[in-house]
């Protein structure tokens, strides 16, 4: 049988004038990601991410797209590689190289390994690299001021037929809330921003000598209510090693396509939900349907 539920909403919508209430919470399921779900995005040189705190406004919408991908929640089993990743639910696809793979848990979104392309001694190696203890990069559920996480990792694997090892950690925080005006859209979204920065040592062997390869990436994350994945992220990310010849530097901001932010696309949530009218202003009516 199903079941209609309605609930009529005041001020309580990401595009309705939520900016100066409260921070929106990040919960599962609501922003854990589904097999199937697909979205442009475009990216640019990296801008700063801007202040923490509460009420601020983020105003991206000077940025241009410098080039555009499509990104891809998949199931791990449709990829060549699953059975590296035995942990993982999820994985993240775009046409580059490198496939992040997750695992949806009880703690939130858990990286539990990836592929990546390294070069060292002037070759480039693409190699599998899951974790034995798995990276919690959204603790769930989350808030504006909710103490700080911190999450250790290690892992090892084989590159070209070498011994090689990771170890690290990750640290989160939801460090800001207000307003997140994008490129090309005409109504701010409210966003809840989650920053982490992970740290790891990578330990490759390579003809019998080992070769240390630092790791870095700093991100700063703005997540709507409901988002599958950031509505923008802005990424300062860096792979070097003085021994193996590596200095590898990634810096960009990237965003969904307008087209991909609206409350029409919280009808593609867990809880098929329907927000009726859109555009709205000040109120809405919301439809849950559920079996």
């Amino acid at each position: 049988m199903n079941l209609e539920r309605y609930a009529h909403l005041a001020m309580l919508l990401p595009l309705s004038t939520l900016a100066g209430a409260q921070s929106i919470t990040l919960v599962a399921p609501g922003n854990v990601p589904l097999p199937g779900g697909s979205f442009l995005m475009h990216r640019s040189a990296y801008v700063a991410p801007g202040p923490a705190g509460a009420g601020q406004q983020f105003d991206f919408s000077g940025q241009t797209a410098t080039s555009s991908s499509t990104y891809t929640w998949v199931a791990p089993s449709t990829l060549p590689n699953a059975s590296e990743f035995p942990g993982a639910t999820l994985a993240l696809v775009n046409p580059g190289p490198d496939t992040l793979f997750y695992a949806a848990t009880a703690n939130g979104l858990e990286r539990v390994g990836d592929t990546q392309t390294i070069t060292a001694l002037g070759t480039a190696y693409h190699f599998a690299a899951p974790y034995a203890n798995s990276s919690l990069e959204l603790k769930l559920p989350l808030t504006y001021g909710d103490v700080p996480w911190t999450d250790q990792f290690d892992g090892t694997f084989t590159v070209d037929g070498s011994s090689a090892s990771r170890a690290g950690a990750i640290t989160g925080t939801a460090d800001a809330w207000g307003s997140l005006m994008l490129p090309g859209a005409a109504v701010p979204v409210q966003v809840l921003r989650v920053t982490t920065r992970v740290s790891e040592l990578i330990n490759i062997t390579i003809s019998d000598f080992i070769f240390p390869i630092t790791h870095v990436r700093n991100v700063n994350a703005y997540y709507s209510l409901w988002a599958k994945f950031p509505m923008l992220r802005t990424v300062n990310d860096s792979i070097s090693s003085a021994a193996a010849g590596t200095n590898q530097s990634y810096a960009f901001t990237e965003w969904l396509d307008p087209s991909e932010v609206g409350i029409a696309d919280v009808a593609a949530n867990s809880f098929r939900m329907q927000v009726t009218p859109n555009p709205a202003d000040a109120s809405a009516q919301v439809a849950f349907t559920g079996t």
